[in-house]
C-alpha cells in the first residue's frame, strides 16, 4: 500500500535494509506507477490521500459543521452508513475506487480521475462512463493560513496510471504488473511466482486511500465548523461553472499535516489517537468483503474457515464475526459510543505494537505479535482441523534477533 505514497514500494527487513533488484528481497518489489502518487498534481494524485468530500450545494455547509455529513466520523451517513455503504453523493472518490477495487475478475472496470462519472441522478460518481472535459483545480496550502501552496489543476477522464513517459491509463495496470522490464514483483507464497494480480494491487490502493480518508478527516476534513460559526472553511470539492473547485482548509497545510501522521505511532503507554481505530477497524471489514468477493474464489485464503462470511453479525467457520476480529486486532472500546467521535479504545494485536516509540522496535513488535496470535488460533482450532500458521513478511521473523532471514 505504501506504492501509493512513493510511486514504487520496496520493503525493509528487520535488520533495517531495503529491498533491491539485486538482493534476495527483489521479489517484494513492487511495480512503478505515479498516477496515485501524492506528489504527482498532474494526475490528480494528492486527491487519493486527501479525500475531499463533494459538496452538492457548493460552498461547504453541507460538508461541514453541526449539520454537515461529517459531523460523524468519519463518514458514518447516510443510514444505512459504513460499512453497508459507501455514499455516493458525498464521498465519490472512495466510492468510484472502491466499487473498482472489489471487482472479482482482471477486468479494467471503471475507475474516473478524482471519481467524476457522468451524473447519475443525485450522484456524480456512480454513473456508467468517466465524466470529461472538466477542470478539476485548487491548492494545498504549505504553510498554514497562508493561501500559496502546492497547485492541483487535472482534466476529470479516465485515471492516469503513470505519466513518466506519455500518459497511460489506468487500463494498464494488469499489463504493468505482468511486465518483467517494469517489476521483479510476484505473488508471494505462490511456488509459480507468478506476477501480482491486478486485484490484489487494486485492493491495496483502495485501502490507502480508505485509511487515509480515516487519518486525513481529523485533521484535514471536518477540520472546523463552517461559516458563519467558524474561520476555517474546512476541505471539500464543489462544481461549479469553471469546473470542479478544490478548497483546502487551513490544517490541511504542510506543517500541520505532517505533525498529525506524526501522531499516528511511537506513542509509548498512551493509546493511538481515535482515527488509527477508525482507519484500520474499516481496513478488517473491507478484507472480509474482498475475502469473500474476490480472494476466496482465486484461493488466495489459506485458512478459510477463519473468515466470516460477511461483516453484519456472520460467524466464520471457527466461530468469529467481524466484531471479534476488530476486537482481537485493532482493539475494544473502554469508553464512549462507536461513530460519535468520543469513543476511546484499548489497543489489541496490531494496533499495541503501533505504540512502540522505534520504528524498529515497532516492526519487532509486530513480528512477535503475529506469532503470538497465530499460535492463539491454531490452539483454539478444533482437533483435525487444518490451520496453517501466519507467516511474517519476507525479510521479519518473530525473533528480532535473526538475521538469517535479513535480505542479502
Amino acid at each position: 500500500m505504501a506504492l501509493e505514497d512513493y510511486a514504487q514500494y520496496a520493503p525493509i527487513d528487520q535488520c533495517g535494509r531495503q529491498a533491491t533488484a539485486t538482493s534476495s528481497g527483489k521479489s517484494y518489489i513492487t511495480a512503478e506507477f505515479n498516477g496515485f502518487q501524492r506528489v504527482n498534481a498532474a494526475t490528480g494524485g494528492p486527491l487519493y490521500h486527501y479525500v475531499v468530500n463533494f459538496s452538492p450545494n457548493g460552498v461547504g455547509t453541507d460538508v461541514h459543521g453541526a449539520g454537515g455529513v461529517q459531523s460523524e466520523y468519519p463518514f458514518h451517513y447516510p443510514a444505512p452508513g459504513y460499512p453497508l455503504k459507501i455514499d455516493d453523493v458525498y464521498q465519490g472518490i472512495l466510492y468510484d475506487q472502491r466499487q473498482w477495487a472489489m471487482q472479482a475478475g482482471r477486468g479494467p472496470g471503471l475507475l474516473c480521475t478524482s471519481g467524476f462519472t457522468v451524473p447519475n441522478g443525485p450522484s456524480n460518481f456512480s454513473g456508467a462512463s468517466c465524466l470529461t472535459g472538466v477542470t478539476i483545480s485548487g491548492t494545498v496550502p504549505a504553510v498554514e493560513g497562508l493561501a500559496a501552496g502546492a497547485n492541483i489543476s487535472v482534466q476529470s477522464g479516465p485515471k492516469v496510471l503513470d505519466n513518466k513517459n506519455g500518459t497511460v491509463l489506468y487500463e494498464r495496470l494488469d499489463a504493468f504488473l505482468r511486465d518483467k522490464a517494469r517489476t521483479t514483483g510476484t505473488l508471494w507464497l505462490d511456488p509459480a511466482m507468478p506476477p501480482v494480480p491486478v486485484q490484489v494491487a487494486r485492493i491495496g490502493l483502495y485501502l490507502h486511500t480508505l485509511q487515509d480518508t480515516a487519518s486525513h478527516s481529523t485533521f484535514c476534513g471536518d477540520d472546523a465548523p463552517s461559516p458563519p460559526g467558524g474561520s476555517d472553511v474546512g476541505s471539500y470539492m464543489a462544481m461549479g461553472s469553471g469546473g470542479v473547485q478544490l478548497v483546502f482548509g487551513t490544517y490541511c497545510a504542510i506543517g500541520p499535516h505532517i505533525a498529525s501522521h506524526v501522531q499516528e505511532t511511537g506513542t509509548g503507554e498512551q493509546p493511538l489517537p481515535l482515527r488509527d481505530y477508525v482507519a484500520l477497524n474499516m481496513t478488517v471489514d473491507e478484507l472480509i468483503v474482498f475475502g469473500n468477493g474476490v480472494a476466496k474464489a482465486n484461493g488466495w485464503i489459506v485458512n478459510p474457515q477463519l473468515l466470516p462470511p460477511n461483516v453484519t453479525g456472520g460467524r466464520s467457520a471457527a466461530g468469529a464475526s467481524a466484531e471479534d476480529l476488530r476486537a482481537r486486532l485493532v482493539g475494544t472500546i473502554v469508553s464512549g459510543q462507536r461513530w460519535t467521535r468520543a469513543e476511546a479504545y484499548r489497543s489489541a494485536a496490531v494496533t499495541r505494537p503501533l505504540q512502540q516509540p522505534i520504528s524498529l522496535d515497532r516492526l519487532h513488535a509486530m513480528n512477535a505479535a503475529l506469532a503470538a496470535y497465530s499460535d492463539e488460533l491454531r490452539a483454539r482450532s478444533p482437533a483435525g482441523q487444518r490451520f496453517t500458521p501466519f507467516q511474517q513478511m519476507p525479510g521479519n521473523s518473530a525473533s528480532p534477533g535473526d538475521t538469517s532471514v535479513c535480505f542479502k
